[in-house]
């Protein structure tokens, strides 16, 4: 049986593709980030060429942002 292999911690500047932050962060589907990315709305995200990639930190803060006590605030 070999060793597994440690991970580090996880870190708020961990970048991610979408896949990974819809896994790991923010279980949305890959149509939505694309839409959030055109069309605005969505968590800051960082383009490389033709990659795009979410920093953890980031798109933890834009959860947090959105978090509302109840319904009515939300359609505000």
């Amino acid at each position: 049986m070999a060793p597994q292999a440690s991970q580090s911690p996880l870190s708020e500047h961990d970048l991610l593709t979408d896949i990974q932050a819809q896994e790991q962060e923010l279980p949305m589907s890959l149509a939505w980030y694309r839409r959030k990315r055109i069309f605005g709305g969505g968590p800051p995200f960082i383009r490389v060429s033709n990659r795009v990639f979410y920093r953890r930190g980031e798109l933890r803060r834009w959860i947090a942002a959105h978090a509302v006590g109840r319904t009515q605030e939300a359609r505000q």
